[in-house]
């Protein structure tokens, strides 16, 4: 069942009318009934459906007409024919013309009330597509994006000048610095807008499935490939494709986006013929993927290739100007969301989140205002409302030991890195390029804990 799909059932039979609109009101549907053209028309002038059930046959014309009035005025509701025997030819056509699928009288009821729900499904997506594809232009305008900070201004001119063009661009930043936002907008102010943003987390999977995902794969090419499948790129085909954490990628994959950047060419996996794609590649990384490729984690060729016009995003604790406008409109949009009654921030609270040093940088700000729309009880948000450790201003950094012996500067660049990731052991890995399990081992190696854990242990002796 889809919440609030309404559906208009149109055919002379009013016994038939009845069994249907039953059947459909017990599966969860409102339903509205039209037993004549004039009657249909008149009903779709007054309402939007999701899915018409359409008779060809009408006393006083034909469903085609129906379906003619649909395309023009709703485009999205999807149409059922029902054909009795002898009018199969022009129920084919119907589907020619854009109706979703026929039915032959008499009536599989079961039949008929899953393809209603497929019908339901498939005029949802377009719906929501629709809405993207409008919001979008919105969303991704740049002087909606918060950029009072200089580094943020300097940002925004940087996508100003790339947008226009078909060039790769690589966005370097902190997790939750916004370059899903930025990817976003370099795609809506490009000539490719009206083509599809298609998103890979290169993080999120195993080499092989991500090699699947980004180049699709044949029928049989592994267990549980029971049918073709398309790929990222083959999807983003005329659009924008978005690599997401690329610097997670393995060689192996690493050489394949390679040859697909520069031949334009993809094979799925387990096949043989060569694919054409035309994307555009925007990539994004919180690695040092210079550091990587001097280390040889990443290739030479394909940083090359992605670092065409690389855009640095600044962490949130190095634009501070942004932190007050930022919550301001988190604010605004979880109120709205939440149908929540608009409460200022208290002097203390807009104190608190900009001294706050946001080591998870904007994703950290934004679960904050949520959870205080949430939850704060008062006609006003306090800084215990936000939730956030009253850390103060960001530690100064540890002096740097004045020696060359290896265990004391291992040590040290471990706890500048857990100081600077807010003690958050997964950040602090990527800080210094080592696996979490890697980080673990080293901690209890040279005996480094949380500073609160080592209070308590002190109180407790």
């Amino acid at each position: 069942m889809t919440v609030g799909s309404h559906i208009l059932v149109v055919d002379d039979d009013a016994d038939l009318r009845r069994v249907l609109t039953q059947a459909l009101e017990m599966d969860g549907h409102q339903v509205s009934q039209a037993g004549d053209l004039a009657r249909a028309l008149a009903l779709l002038q007054e309402h939007v459906f999701q899915v018409v059930l359409c008779d060809l046959r009408l006393p006083d014309g034909s469903g085609m007409e129906v379906l003619g009035y649909l395309q023009e005025h709703s485009p999205h509701t999807e149409v059922i024919v029902i054909t009795g025997f002898g009018t199969v030819d022009t129920a084919v056509e119907a589907m020619r013309r854009g109706a979703f699928d026929y039915h032959q009288k008499p009536l599989n009821l079961e039949h008929l009330l899953l393809t209603v729900n497929r019908a339901l499904e498939k005029a949802t997506l377009r719906h929501a597509l629709d809405y993207l594809r409008h919001e979008q232009p919105y969303l991704y305008q740049l002087e909606h994006i918060v950029a009072v900070s200089e580094g943020m201004r300097r940002v925004i001119k940087q996508v100003a000048r790339v947008a226009p063009t078909d060039v790769t661009v690589l966005l370097t930043g902190e997790t939750g610095t916004g370059k899903s936002l930025i990817a976003g907008a370099i795609h809506a102010n490009s000539p490719r807008r009206d083509g599809t943003l298609v998103t890979v987390n290169c993080a999120a999977l195993t080499e092989t499935l991500l090699e699947s995902e980004l180049f699709g794969h044949e029928k049989g090419a592994f267990t549980g490939a029971h049918k073709a499948r398309a790929g990222r790129f083959q999807q983003a085909h005329g659009g924008t494709l978005f690599l997401d954490e690329v610097g997670d990628m393995s060689p192996a994959t690493q050489a394949k986006v390679l040859r697909a950047i520069e031949e334009k060419v993809i094979q799925r996996v387990g096949g043989t013929r060569s694919i054409h794609v035309d994307v555009r590649i925007i990539a994004a990384t919180n690695r040092d993927l210079a550091r990587a490729v001097e280390e040889g984690r990443f290739r030479r060729d394909l940083y090359y290739r992605l670092n065409v016009a690389p855009i640095h995003l600044p962490p949130l604790r190095e634009r501070r100007e942004d932190i007050l406008p930022l919550a301001e409109r988190f604010l605004q949009a979880f109120c709205r969301q939440t149908g929540s009654p608009l409460r200022p921030f208290s002097p203390e609270a807009r104190q608190r989140l900009v001294e706050h040093p946001w080591p998870g940088n904007i994703r950290e700000l934004r679960n904050a205002v949520e959870r205080a729309v949430l939850f704060a009880p008062g006609p006003e948000i306090t800084p215990e409302d936000l939730g956030l450790e009253d850390k103060g201003s960001p530690a100064e950094p540890l002096p740097v030991p004045d020696t060359l012996e290896l265990a004391k500067l291992e040590r040290w660049a471990i706890e500048t890195a857990l100081a600077r990731s807010d003690w958050v052991q997964s950040r602090a890995a990527r800080l210094l390029g080592i696996s979490p399990r890697a980080l673990s081992y080293k901690l209890d190696k040279l005996g480094i804990h949380h500073p609160r854990l080592d209070a308590r242990r002190r109180r407790r002796g």
